[in-house]
C-alpha cells in the first residue's frame, strides 16, 4: 500500500538580507506520515483544552515566550506556565516527526550580494530537494508539501521550484523526472486559519534552530535546563538521521540530505 508523507514548512525571521532586525532566516521542514496526523492533532488538542477549555489555540514560540495573546493566562502564574511547558515538551518528544532546516546567515548573504529573491529561491529549492531525497529513501511512498501562504510573489518561487523538480531538466538526484512525479504529488498553500498543528510545531522548532545557532556561536549562551535547552535537545532527536546500515540505493539518497543546512 502506498503511504503519504507530508511536509509542513514554517519560516522564522525576515528573508530580506537588507533587513537587520534578525541575523537569520530559518525554514523548518516538519515531516509526518499521513496516518499519524489525526493522532498528533488529538494530543495537541488535549493540551489546549486542558489549559484553555477550547482547541482553537495556536502554539507560537514568540507568544509562549512572552506570555502574549492566549498565553497571557501564564503571565502571573509561573506554576501554571511550567505545567504547560512540561506537557508541551512531552508532546513534542512523543510526536512522530522528522525535521530538517534551511538557514540563511544574512550577514554572509549580504556580503555575497544576495537579495531577497535569491534567498527565497535558494531556500525553497533546498527544502524541496531534501524532502524529495527523503521520499526516495522509502519504498511505496508519495509526498505532499503544505506551506503557509505569504505573498503572491513569494509563493511563486515555491511553485517554480516545485515545477522544476517535476520537469525533464531536473537531474540532481540522478533520477528520472517521471520517477519524481510519482513520489512528489502536490504543493498546497494554507493560511493560519487552517490550524494545522504541524505548522505550529514547525514554528516551535524554528526557534529551536535559532537556539542551535546561538549555541554553536557561544556554548554558554543556552542555560542548562532552560526552555531553550530543552527545545534544542528535542530538536536534535527529531533531525533526519542517516541509518548505520541500509541498501546502497537508500543510503545514496540519505547522503544527499543535510538536516541542518546553513547558507550561503
Amino acid at each position: 500500500m502506498n503511504k503519504t508523507l507530508f511536509l509542513f514548512i514554517d519560516e522564522s525571521g525576515n528573508y530580506d538580507p537588507k533587513n537587520k532586525q534578525s541575523d537569520l532566516y530559518i525554514l523548518c521542514g516538519c515531516s509526518i506520515p499521513e496516518y499519524q496526523r489525526e493522532e498528533l492533532k488529538i494530543l495537541a488538542d488535549q493540551i489546549k483544552f486542558k489549559f484553555w477549555g477550547r482547541t482553537d489555540i495556536v502554539f507560537h514560540s514568540r507568544d509562549i515566550g512572552k506570555n502574549l495573546g492566549d498565553f497571557g493566562i501564564f503571565k502571573d502564574d509561573p506554576k501554571l506556565k511550567n505545567e504547560f511547558v512540561k506537557d508541551l515538551f512531552v508532546f513534542l518528544k512523543e510526536s512522530p516527526l522528522i525535521l530538517f532546516f534551511i538557514i540563511i546567515d544574512k550577514k554572509i548573504a549580504r556580503k555575497k550580494g544576495w537579495n531577497q529573491y535569491k534567498v527565497i529561491k535558494e531556500t525553497a529549492h533546498r527544502l524541496i530537494y531534501h524532502f524529495l531525497a527523503l521520499l526516495f529513501c522509502y519504498s511505496n511512498v508519495s509526498g505532499k508539501i503544505i506551506i503557509e501562504s505569504a505573498t503572491a510573489e513569494k509563493d511563486k518561487y515555491y511553485l517554480d521550484a516545485f515545477s522544476y523538480f517535476l520537469s525533464p531538466g531536473f537531474t540532481e538526484l540522478n533520477v528520472n523526472y517521471k520517477e519524481v512525479r510519482k513520489v512528489l504529488t502536490s504543493l498546497s498553500f494554507v493560511t493560519k486559519d487552517n490550524f494545522d498543528i504541524e505548522e505550529q510545531i514547525a514554528d516551535l522548532f524554528a526557534y529551536g534552530a535559532k537556539c542551535k545557532i546561538d549555541k554553536i556561536k557561544d556554548a554558554k549562551s543556552i542555560k542548562a535546563g532552560s526552555y531553550e535547552d530543552t527545545i534544542l535537545s528535542i530538536l536534535e532527536q527529531k533531525l533526519i538521521k542517516r541509518p548505520i546500515r541500509a541498501k546502497e540505493r537508500k543510503m545514496k539518497f540519505y547522503e544527499k540530505i543535510e538536516p541542518f543546512c546553513i547558507l550561503p
